[in-house]
């Protein structure tokens, strides 16, 4: 990846530039494309004719089942709409209850709400920041039909617990790894272990086709047999032999799942030739993430005031993102009091991820905004961002930890 990297002072991992208002900001992309990458879509504009359901989309399905070890896997245009196919291949119908984080993005939740089923929001573990299972458990109800779990920000979810309540209970589970695309447990990739798993191509993860993409993959062989349908218009071929290759005409349009209309998620071929070459690179970009947070975590380490996710032992935390936590309520301080200190006077753009989704008023308005999730409640409140990028040098690092010190320091003073 030495072809990547570049001076975060006069370039950010996006190539636009650092924003002149902070001597640190967030990029609108975790790392620049590859030269490969470049090439690959330069030759679908230049030489191939059929600009989607090609014979890109075949490789590049091909490449992520055998990077991630899932049985089936297919290109969509993006997690949202993958998470729209998981919603309807679990059959759900009006007044079902699927279980959903409420610590997310709102794309985890609106497939589901969409369909008619009603969301209960499950609370995060204390210590890895991700669904707790035993909370999940706990909202389990006989109108319960599904669980979906959030590997947020890289972070695996304690999938064995999550089966075994799955299996006691016959729930379908759905994995969101719109953030953890090479995230493992014991070595397994999530995705893997669900009956569907929902990625993320966005041009803000660590791995981009072009700004927009996503997989999802299928344990189930009967329900991979009906992705193609769903996700093209349910067309398909006409059975049978024809005399003529014409008659009645070119291609067929089915329903797959009764009561359920097909859509067009499809990708394009140039998205998918990226795809294919962004996808040797996954790992190493994972790689130097996992390794600036280390960086951090060690020179953090006389900051008591400053916490971390727990990783467990045996997961692949890939740190799609890097939020911590501010506690300061000894002095009276909350994270709003930090931040004004690192944005005002370090000139650093910390950010803050995620509101709870119940708090949103597109939850609220459509009638979830009601909650129990008290440790999410505790937690969030002071929790933030540091500007983060695949390829951070240590002139970056260097200041975002002695300014974060320096922050705290003055409110302890205060």
């Amino acid at each position: 990846m030495n072809e990547k990297k570049q001076s975060v002072k006069t370039a950010d991992a996006s190539g636009r530039g650092t924003d002149i208002a902070f001597k640190v900001s967030t990029p609108g992309r975790l790392h620049p494309y590859s030269e490969a990458s470049i090439n690959a879509a330069n030759h679908i504009m230049r030489d191939i004719e059929g600009q989607t359901q090609g014979e890109y989309l075949v490789k590049f399905e091909k490449a992520f089942k055998e990077y991630s070890g899932a049985k089936h896997a297919y290109a969509v245009d993006n997690c949202t709409n993958a998470l729209h196919l998981a919603a309807a291949l679990c059959r759900l119908e009006a007044g079902d209850e699927v279980i959903i984080p409420a610590y997310t993005f709102c794309a985890t939740a609106i497939p589901f709400g969409k369909v008619g089923a009603k969301i209960i929001w499950s609370d995060i573990d204390k210590d890895t920041w991700v669904v707790d299972p035993k909370d999940i458990e706990r909202k389990i109800t006989p109108r319960t039909r599904a669980i979906v779990v959030v590997h947020l920000l890289g972070m695996p979810v304690d999938m064995p617990a999550v089966l075994k309540i799955a299996e006691k209970y016959n729930l379908r589970v759905v994995e969101d790894c719109a953030q953890a695309p090479g995230s493992t447990i014991n070595g397994r990739h999530v995705g893997t272990f669900g009956d569907f798993g929902c990625f993320s191509w966005h041009g803000a993860k660590n791995f981009t086709t072009l700004g927009e993409g996503g997989f999802i993959t299928v344990r189930n062989d009967d329900d991979a047999k009906l992705v193609p349908g769903l996700r093209h218009n349910g067309t398909r071929g006409f059975e049978g032999e024809r005399e003529r290759y014409w008659v009645p005409a070119m291609s067929s349009v089915d329903i797959d799942i009764d009561g359920i209309w097909p859509n067009n998620f499809c990708i394009g071929e140039a998205q998918c030739a990226v795809g294919i070459e962004e996808l040797k690179y996954l790992d190493e970009v994972n790689d130097t993430l996992i390794a600036q947070a280390e960086k951090i975590h060690s020179i953090m380490a006389d900051t008591p005031e400053i916490t971390f996710a727990k990783v467990p032992d045996g997961y692949r935390h890939i740190n799609h993102q890097f939020i911590m936590h501010f506690e300061g309520t000894g002095n009276g301080k909350t994270r709003d009091d930090l931040l004004d200190i690192m944005v005002n006077e370090y000139k650093t753009k910390c950010i803050v991820q995620y509101y709870p989704l119940y708090r949103y008023p597109l939850f609220q308005k459509l009638g979830f905004g009601n909650q129990d999730c008290p440790v999410l409640e505790e937690w969030w409140d002071n929790s933030f961002s540091f500007p983060w990028w695949a390829g951070m040098d240590d002139e970056p690092i260097d200041y975002l930890t002695s300014s974060l010190k320096s922050a705290v320091a003055e409110l302890k003073k205060e």
